[in-house]
């Protein structure tokens, strides 16, 4: 199935931005033997196992949780393990030739040492891509936070209103993850900034959509024309209609997109 087809029913447009620079990205070949560290739901092994490439696909978490679902959504085809990147992943040195990390390097308390132990498992030559939080993020994506720290050098913290900086310990300028990268080893070969344009307020209105589809009181075939996981929606017309805006309003970043500012940062880097 091509990557545009299993994309369709993505309504998040910077995550739909950023899961098709990784899977570019990989250079996907028969036979690869790929990782993802930090799988959450397993939306990125889901794209790859769908793809039509035989491929040898894994995926790790730490939250136990996460992996649930991911075990749900995957069935028993991907091997999944529960691991602590700040402590040992749970394979051997050079093991793995393409690894994806997304959205999971600002959530550490040590990020360097988290990518050292990335670079131990990824074989020689091997490519991670990784996509990180832009600590330079345009100012619809987030109004609130963004005002505050223009004018006052400080955001929210924690909870709802955090937006984009809820559980996470830092954001990343495209130059600070190019150096956190090669402090742990890795050549940086990419750095790109994705997504600037986007819908007012859109973090929370993910977010919310998100909440929605986990805990409202909706029919199976609603929560299904919605999921990102369906390749093949069958959506009532309004939904369409928004798909259809949302999807207009993002391809204006296929024209316009400011080299450092964006919702995330995009690297592709290959271990020495």
């Amino acid at each position: 199935m091509s990557l545009k087809n299993l994309l369709e029913n993505t309504g998040d447009m910077a995550l739909k931005r950023r899961a098709q620079r990784i899977i570019e990205g990989l250079e996907l070949r028969k036979g690869d033997k790929i990782l993802e560290v930090g799988c959450g739901d397993g939306y990125y092994l889901h794209l790859l196992s769908n793809i039509g490439i035989p491929l040898k696909l894994h995926g790790t978490d730490f939250d136990k949780e996460g992996l649930k679902k991911a075990k749900k959504n995957l069935g028993k085809k991907i091997l999944l393990y529960h691991a602590d990147l700040m402590k040992k992943l749970p394979f051997n040195n050079n093991t793995f030739d393409k690894i994806i990390m997304s959205e999971v390097a600002e959530h550490l308390p040590n990020d360097v040492k988290g990518l050292k132990e990335v670079y131990r498992v990824l074989k020689k030559g091997g490519i991670l891509c990784l996509t990180v939080p832009n600590h330079s993020y345009p100012l619809f994506w987030d109004p609130l936070n963004w005002v505050l720290e223009h004018l006052f050098d400080t955001h929210i913290k924690s909870g709802f209103l955090a937006g984009l900086w809820n559980q996470h310990e830092r954001l990343y300028t495209s130059r600070q993850i190019k150096k956190v990268l090669e402090k742990a080893g890795f050549g940086v070969k990419k750095v790109e900034s994705l997504t600037f344009w986007c819908l007012p307020f859109n973090h929370y209105i993910v977010n919310l959509v998100a909440r929605f589809l986990a805990h409202g009181n909706i029919s199976k075939d609603s929560k299904s024309s919605l999921s990102k996981f369906e390749k093949a929606p069958k959506r009532k017309w309004y939904l369409n209609l928004a798909f259809g805006f949302v999807n207009l309003l993002d391809r204006l970043n296929d024209y316009f997109q400011p080299k450092n500012i964006g919702v995330s940062v995009f690297v592709k880097a290959l271990k020495k």
